[in-house]
């Protein structure tokens, strides 16, 4: 199964501050080595509220594990939720 991972800003979030000034490169190092093979895809949203992480996992206790375990979470520079999630297979959307 896949999970996503809905990070936003926490208490600690620095409000004026982009998310490349938060001090996240715990919170990176952590999902590279902890989720390793299992990591579909991952980034931080744009407008620097926050991001999104998509697992595999076998159940959604799991994701819910990692993710209370990510340093970000720990120091409160984020919130998060955690969902199932199924990509919809052969979607093309065109644009314009």
């Amino acid at each position: 199964m896949r999970a996503v991972i809905i990070y936003t800003k926490g208490p600690a979030w620095i409000d004026d501050k982009p998310f490349w000034e938060q001090g996240l490169h715990p919170h990176r190092l952590y999902l590279v080595d902890v989720l390793q093979d299992r990591l579909v895809s991952a980034g931080p949203f744009t407008d620097h509220t926050g991001g999104l992480v998509i697992i595999n996992v076998e159940t959604l206790e799991e994701a819910e594990e990692v993710t209370e375990n990510d340093p970000a979470v720990l120091e409160e520079k984020f919130t998060y939720e955690v969902h199932p999630w199924k990509p919809l297979e052969g979607l093309f959307v065109e644009n314009g």
